[in-house]
């Protein structure tokens, strides 16, 4: 029997880390004000940090940094001056897209974890193969791959593999968006600053707009892929949404099976865009895939957020 995946939830905030911890995951990843993401997140203070690690560690669980936009020569100082204090603060790994501060970070910092950050869109076993040659230990998958190269992936990859199970898809090819900024502002996604113009309507509809993703339903297939971590995507999210989603993974998780339909349905009413999509893991694509947040499903939201 394989063993379990690690349960790998996201934090916008340090109520949020709480709620990981209460939900059953295994590992949080959470970022600072410099250098993730995640810029219109909360976000975690260097005390905050360094409290969140403790609170992790003291439970059995893993903190994991992100780094994981792209910096030129002029930021990369204080960002190497920010890695070294989220070292000393307890850090079990860095989540990094930009190749020159892995490089960086692993001539000062050689005994750190480094995870290759989605958005560095690793496909295959050559781009784990060449990652693991730069001093990764473990490739955020391209969300793209369905179950059959996730596969051959997961049982050839020289370094762990970590996949998403749940939340937010972009449009864009792994999250590597560039429209954001072409559309003629400062906020570029690789900056940590998209501001989402694949949500917005264009002609006669959302056509850029994707319905998250959740492979609840797919649990059992899943551990028998055998990946090293399933990641839920969220560090935008509140930590009720953190919190309950957590607690059905964990559940299913423990329990070695699929998500019940009531279960998919209580994911629903926590948050979905017209529903789910599996479309990327069963290679069923099409317009199928498409959904916007609708008032419907933000009452839905609202209602399970104040049930007692």
């Amino acid at each position: 029997m394989n063993k379990l995946p690690e349960l790998l939830a996201p934090a916008g905030s340090p109520e949020a880390l709480a709620a990981a911890i209460d939900g059953g995951a295994d590992a949080v990843y959470f970022g600072g004000k410099l250098a993730n993401a995640r810029g219109s997140a909360k976000n975690f203070t260097g005390d905050e940090i360094a409290e969140g690690a403790t609170k992790l560690h003291s439970r059995g669980k893993r903190a994991y940094i992100t780094l994981n936009i792209l910096h030129t020569d002029r930021e990369l100082p204080d960002v190497l001056k920010f890695a070294e204090q989220c070292r000393e603060c307890g850090a079990d790994a860095f989540i990094v897209q930009d190749i020159g501060l892995a490089r960086l970070i692993k001539n000062y910092f050689p005994d750190i974890k480094l995870h290759a950050s989605t958005q560095t869109a690793g496909h295959n076993v050559y781009a784990a193969q060449r990652l693991c040659e730069l001093g990764f230990s473990r490739m955020v998958t391209a969300r793209e791959l369905d179950k059959e190269n996730l596969k051959y992936l997961i049982n050839n990859s020289p370094i762990e593999t970590e996949m998403f199970v749940h939340g937010a898809l972009c449009s864009s090819h792994s999250g590597r968006c560039f429209m954001s900024f072409a559309f003629g502002s400062t906020r570029s996604a690789n900056k940590g600053m998209c501001a989402q113009p694949c949500r917005l309507r264009y002609g006669g509809g959302y056509e850029l707009s994707l319905k998250d993703l959740c492979l609840a339903g797919h649990m059992r297939e899943i551990l028998e892929l055998a990946p090293a971590s399933l990641k839920i995507e969220g560090r935008m999210k509140p930590p009720e949404y953190v919190l309950n989603v957590c607690r059905i993974y964990r559940s299913c998780l423990d329990e070695r099976r699929d998500a019940t339909a009531s279960e998919i349905e209580t994911l629903k009413k926590i948050f979905s865009r017209q529903g789910f999509t599996d479309g990327y893991f069963t290679h069923r694509l099409g317009a199928g895939m498409r959904g916007i947040r609708t008032e419907e499903n933000k009452a839905e939201s609202k209602k399970y957020k104040n049930k007692p």
